[in-house]
């Protein structure tokens, strides 16, 4: 496959502690799973290259290097630890848990803080341990994480960790959406 060229990108994961960031990371980067909660302290950073098919030619694509930043999950970080770790951010995934409303809800106050520190990026929010779905309780649908994504301007995606369901895809769609600001303003 031809490449179209590379872009380095940075790439954080916000959301509560044990919503499963470190899960999705170590799914797309290593294909492996394990339900040992371990919390992040401070950030880790795995690097990840994705290709973007630019044409209708799928054999010329942009590879994009993501430098994944998987951010320790407590709030009372937001204006110290975060606000390091956020700054140059070019696209973030805010993570929640299905099987806890709390973390959706405070999704705004994650997202909100990384636009202060990195301006207005594109954005995934990602409902993790959707392989989960049927055996609990799930007080919110795709409709109310659709328009919360919408109002940042960016998507939103049921995923799992756990099976790898959506994973590459959350991870893609944000690698494009990166791609595609960084080549509107070269132009």
């Amino acid at each position: 496959m031809e490449s179209a060229g590379v872009l380095k990108a940075k790439l954080c994961l916000v959301g509560e502690a044990a919503v499963g960031k470190t899960s999705l990371v170590r799914r797309l980067v290593e294909d492996v799973f394990d339900d040992r909660y371990i919390s992040t302290l401070g950030s880790k950073v795995s690097l990840k290259r994705v290709r973007i098919p630019l044409t209708a030619d799928p054999s010329k694509a942009l590879e994009v290097q993501l430098s994944i930043w998987d951010l320790i999950g407590e709030r009372t970080y937001l204006n110290t630890l975060h606000h390091e770790y956020l700054r140059g951010a070019q696209g973030l995934i805010a993570v929640c848990d299905v099987t806890r409303y709390s973390t959706f809800e405070l999704l705004n106050e994650w997202i909100d803080a990384a636009f202060r520190i990195a301006g207005p990026i594109p954005v995934g929010i990602v409902v993790n341990k959707a392989d989960l779905r049927d055996q609990v309780i799930c007080m919110y649908d795709d409709r109310e994480t659709q328009e919360r994504a919408v109002r940042y301007g960016g998507f939103a995606t049921w995923a799992s960790a756990k099976t790898g369901e959506n994973v590459n895809d959350v991870f893609t769609r944000l690698a494009r959406a990166i791609a595609h600001r960084v080549l509107l303003e070269t132009v």
